[in-house]
């Protein structure tokens, strides 16, 4: 099968753990992926949120260089990933996780831009320069540099990924673009209201996770949404199993369609079920998803095609 994740933070993992991108005991190792026909991973470099001005840059520079010397095929335009994934290696594209790596200063785009960044999520949990995260405390609109940086990013043709960003900074990030809008992992607030057996800590859960509202808005503006694998994000029996994830597949198909959907798994940066723990997993979910009323085709699309369409689009 083909396969297009579209977030981990298996590099981040690591470097903090002084491990092998291509052999480890992570979530994501190249060489498990071989098990693909084809394989494209979105790979972000996730910053913390205690880390700003010139320590955000260095760590974002310190996870960069690992990054450039790893084993895969580097993915910037639509030509090289056409080319990547018609050969053996990943076709890597490269994302931030945190607009703290721009320090306040919008030269730091280009500069990110030049080193193959073509996704950046606006934010983590907490504020930065640009807005505010679902932890920060505040649900307000984008900040000035922010939407600053939003037109920006869509005259560089880098995707705005609006995961982690609270509820008034995702309208207004798709009041400031025109398209090329993403949620790269996410999962569905209202549909965790209603599970029986919800995650221990639910109010973060529907907070970092997409309202009904949001998806049917996301979908309209000709975003697509990255299915997270995150097991309290997830939620119901079995806290993230395979069905948990069906169910969440489901609504946003419901709520988005059928080209709307894709995989972000967000491997190597949280706690996932047995079940789908592991990137040579994978084949097992697809057929699980197939087998249990999205049939081969939808699946095709949710598992690839979708974000290689929206990927190609944006590049």
């Amino acid at each position: 099968m083909r396969f297009f994740d579209l977030h981990c933070d298996t590099v981040t993992e690591c470097v903090k753990q002084g491990k092998s991108l291509s052999e480890n005991d992570l979530h994501i190792s190249l060489n498990r992926g071989k098990c693909f026909d084809a394989w494209a991973q979105t790979f972000a470099i996730w910053i913390p949120d205690e880390l700003r001005g010139q320590d955000a840059w260095n760590y974002f520079e310190r996870n960069y260089a690992f990054y450039r010397d790893a084993d895969v095929a580097f993915c910037a335009d639509a030509q090289q990933l056409d080319l990547a994934l018609s050969g053996e290696r990943c076709a890597a594209v490269l994302a931030v996780e945190g607009g703290a790596v721009l320090m306040g200063q919008m030269e730091k785009l280009p500069q990110i831009y030049d080193r193959g960044v073509r996704m950046l999520t606006l934010t983590w949990n907490g504020e930065n320069e640009l807005a505010f995260g679902c932890q920060s405390g505040k649900d307000a609109p984008l900040k000035p540099f922010g939407k600053e940086v939003v037109r920006e990013m869509e005259k560089l043709h880098m995707a705005v990924d609006v995961s982690h960003l609270c509820r008034k900074g995702f309208y207004d990030v798709l009041e400031q673009t025109s398209g090329s809008v993403l949620a790269s992992h996410s999962t569905c607030a209202d549909l965790l209201q209603t599970m029986r057996e919800p995650c221990g800590d639910r109010e973060y859960c529907v907070r970092r996770a997409l309202t009904d509202d949001q998806i049917r808005a996301l979908s309209q503006h000709g975003g697509i949404v990255g299915l997270n694998f995150c097991s309290r994000f997830l939620g119901g029996t079995d806290m993230g199993s395979m069905d948990a994830a069906l169910r969440h597949a489901c609504r946003f198909l419901e709520l988005g369609g059928e080209d709307f959907l894709a995989i972000g798994s967000d491997f190597d940066g949280c706690g996932i079920h047995a079940d789908m723990d592991r990137i040579e997993k994978i084949p097992q979910l697809y057929t699980y998803f197939a087998e249990n009323g999205l049939g081969k085709s939808l699946c095709d699309k949710i598992f690839f095609k979708n974000a290689l369409q929206f990927m190609k689009s944006m590049l």
